[in-house]
């Protein structure tokens, strides 16, 4: 009912209401954290989380009501959709500061993310790419997490794949980002792998 409310609303005035309110969003997330035993408690959950947080205005809150950390540990319990939609996700909360430092500080984050290059679909590629850009961009200890979780090859393999364009150039900026972690001799440290252009995600 939530997503339907916040994603099929007309008018933006309703749906910046509904995902104000901070009970929903503290529901939402429990719902994720204990769900009850019914195989499509996660997957509702997740809907709702999701487009509750398309809402700009919501993403603070949603971080504060524990939304980053359930995320990353619900993200292997998810099945491939459901792992997209967890992935925009936290990508969308990697877009204000608090959701950044949230993830940043759970342990799991940058290996988890790390891990699902490629190995879901292109769409969670993508956006764990985004996340990763994100991330590493605000915080010099997640570039280190991210270099030891091997970032490096799984970018330069992205690059080389037939992932999307816009995951490509997500890898090629994160590259360019971690530059100075490549030995001096790597091909990492070719021009052929970045690009100058910045695209937002």
């Amino acid at each position: 009912m939530v997503e339907m409310v916040v994603v099929g609303a007309r008018c933006s005035d309703l749906r910046a209401a509904v995902s104000g309110v901070e009970e929903i969003l503290e529901g939402v997330v429990e719902m994720l954290r204990n769900p009850i035993p019914n195989p499509r408690a996660l997957k509702i959950g997740i809907k709702a989380m999701f487009a509750l947080c398309l809402a700009k205005q919501t993403r603070h809150k949603a971080v504060s009501a524990g939304a980053a950390e359930t995320l990353v540990d619900r993200l292997p319990d998810f099945d491939k959709c459901d792992a997209e939609r967890a992935l925009a996700t936290v990508e969308l909360l990697c877009r204000v500061p608090s959701g950044c430092e949230a993830l940043a500080d759970h342990a799991l984050t940058v290996p988890l993310l790390v891990k699902t290059i490629l190995k879901i679909s292109d769409r969670a590629t993508e956006y764990a790419a985004g996340a990763l850009l994100a991330l590493c961009s605000a915080s010099e200890i997640c570039q280190r997490e991210a270099v030891r979780a091997g970032v490096l090859t799984q970018m330069l393999l992205l690059v080389q794949s037939d992932c999307t364009d816009r995951a490509k150039r997500k890898a090629q900026m994160l590259l360019k980002l971690l530059r100075d972690s490549w030995p001096e001799d790597s091909a990492g440290n070719s021009d052929d792998y970045v690009y100058s252009e910045v695209v937002p995600f």
